[in-house]
């Protein structure tokens, strides 16, 4: 399952909840029919009712079986997960970011470099942290720098920006 956000808050006096986004940009909980919180170790299905906008990043929830502002409560912390199938399909060179984690980086000759540990989202590109022989690597997630992503070879192919043309 994917982790959309995460419960911050009761909302209102008929049990919603306010869910901040991991993406405030994210409107992957509109109109989706029942979501998953996990709290610690346990994973529980819920359906939604309703959903609406919130405060700026957030999105409200009304969730079936959650009645009261208390019942609300207790789901606060709570993560927010969906299955890959409620989610749209991903356009051409996009990646889920847990599908670019462990990738084996390469350079343009093919030696090993390390492998991808960390997606870091700045303002402009995200980054691909890649770690390996002691050093950490940062490759803007853009051509020229990524060449190639080949996942069911495990890995990705880049000009890191030191050595890129």
């Amino acid at each position: 399952m994917i982790r959309i956000g995460r419960i911050a808050r009761p909302h209102g006096i008929r049990g919603a909840v306010a869910v901040t986004l991991d993406n405030p940009e994210s409107e992957s909980l509109y109109g989706v029919g029942w979501v998953h919180l996990r709290a610690g170790d346990e994973v529980r299905r819920y359906g939604v009712l309703r959903s609406g906008p919130g405060r700026k990043g957030q999105v409200l929830l009304q969730l079936e079986g959650v009645p009261t502002p208390e019942a609300a409560e207790a789901l606060r912390g709570s993560e927010v997960l969906l299955e890959p199938a409620q989610l749209p399909p991903l356009g051409e060179g996009e990646y889920w970011e847990r599908d670019l984690l462990r990738l084996e980086a390469v350079d343009l000759a093919g030696a090993a470099l390390g492998r991808v540990v960390e997606v870091v989202d700045t303002a402009d590109v995200p980054v691909l942290v890649v770690r390996g022989k002691g050093e950490e690597i940062y490759v803007p997630f853009v051509a020229p720098y990524v060449v190639e992503v080949d996942l069911a070879g495990g890995r990705v192919v880049v000009a890191p920006p030191e050595v890129a043309e």
